[in-house]
């Protein structure tokens, strides 16, 4: 889900003070030093200790009372949704899933403290669970978060002016992932969006086609992510993400792990004219990734 560009402007803005209060850093982000210059406190907790989560649900207050009168109740949430983190405003406390891998743990982080930046979220205090909210305003909410961790964690346009120096291959993007010590995958999704806006590039985050099991979605859906430049939505918006995946299954090689293939294959502009674009795919293992950039 998009976000406006009004939001954009205030987050941005928001991310930008704590990056020059901590002295413009360089690459990685040390994230306790974020947490103390906000006055945040972490916690851990483990989705699969049954006793651990009774405690959490106990000890959970808002306002100095009981967050619910069941606190029970927040198991089923935690459950239910695979909730991986909590933001609670009233302690300014973050909670997090230790359960989870821990290439993912930096980005669940940044994605808490983006909602405890940005200041109309503070009315809110589950970010990660669809149980809480309207499903249009959870959509809303979350994918605010997700454009203030980003801009956190890849340390605004300095991850853009060295993403730029380097050419669109999965070697620069591995290279970057542990610079700024971020996953590969959020990685892709930052160089897609945001290493050059203008140039036509869509990246999809899917199950593998020979090997559906892995990065399957817990519905069921093929298609996790589906991401795209500003130059590829205005000039390719009729380009579905199922367009890109039938492309991806005429190529992609059985590797479950590391390179799954690449070719050049034309996509048809809104215009119905044919442009090629080098399609490439790569396996973590968990889900296949794939980046489509248009051949200048």
């Amino acid at each position: 889900m998009d976000i406006g560009e009004h939001e954009k402007t205030d987050i941005r803005a928001q991310i930008r003070r704590v990056l020059v209060d901590l002295g413009n850093p360089e690459p990685p982000l040390k994230l306790p030093e974020v947490r103390e210059l906000l006055k945040l406190d972490l916690h851990y907790y483990n989705s699969t200790n049954h006793g651990a989560l009774q405690d959490l649900a106990h000890r959970i207050r808002v306002g100095g009372k009981q967050i619910l009168a069941r606190p029970t109740l927040i198991l089923d949430v935690i459950r239910k949704a695979s909730l991986s983190a909590l933001w609670v405003p009233d302690r300014r406390r973050i909670l997090l899933d230790d359960s989870v891998p821990s290439p993912k743990l930096r980005w669940n982080e940044g994605h808490e403290i983006g909602h405890s930046l940005i200041p109309w979220h503070q009315q809110y205090l589950f970010g990660d669970t669809r149980f809480t909210l309207d499903p249009s305003c959870h959509a809303q909410v979350e994918a605010e978060s997700n454009f203030a961790a980003a801009q956190l964690l890849f340390l605004q346009e300095r991850f853009v002016i060295e993403a730029r120096d380097l050419p669109f291959t999965w070697l620069s993007i591995k290279r970057l992932a542990k610079r700024f010590q971020n996953t590969i995958t959020t990685t892709l999704w930052r160089m897609v969006e945001s290493r050059d806006p203008l140039h036509p590039v869509a990246g999809l985050i899917s199950h593998h086609p020979r090997h559906p099991e892995i990065g399957a979605s817990d519905d069921g859906a093929p298609v996790r992510h589906f991401i795209f430049s500003q130059g590829f939505r205005e000039r390719f918006c009729k380009t579905t993400a199922d367009v890109v995946l039938a492309q991806v299954t005429s190529y992609v090689t059985w590797s479950t792990k590391g390179p799954t293939g690449e070719a050049k294959i034309s996509l048809f502009d809104d215009n119905g004219n044919p442009h090629p674009f080098l399609f490439s795919s790569f396996s973590n293992g968990h889900t296949l990734l794939t980046f489509a950039i248009l051949v200048k």
